[in-house]
């Protein structure tokens, strides 16, 4: 686990929103990268803005492992975004 991702683990959704960012950045060790918008993410059952990210359970879709590294984005830095 990489500093990063426990620092989001110990963070909530409502924390992550609060400081701007729009959704989770999942990472798995085969490679593959989701963008979980927190919209989506708070249609989960048992999710609330107060649910600690560390203990939302997530599973690859490619590989099936479960051991899947936690970070953030924001459309500010999404790609192609267009900026006035």
């Amino acid at each position: 686990m990489t500093d990063l991702d426990g620092y989001w683990r110990i963070r909530t959704v409502n924390e992550a929103q609060v400081q701007g960012y729009t959704s989770l950045r999942l990472t798995c060790t085969c490679g593959r990268l989701t963008d979980y918008p927190f919209t989506l993410l708070l249609q989960r059952r048992g999710v609330t803005r107060y649910t600690f990210l560390g203990n939302i359970r997530f599973r690859c879709k490619q590989c099936g492992g479960k051991n899947i590294t936690i970070g953030v984005r924001s459309h500010a830095d999404a790609p192609g975004r267009l900026t006035r």
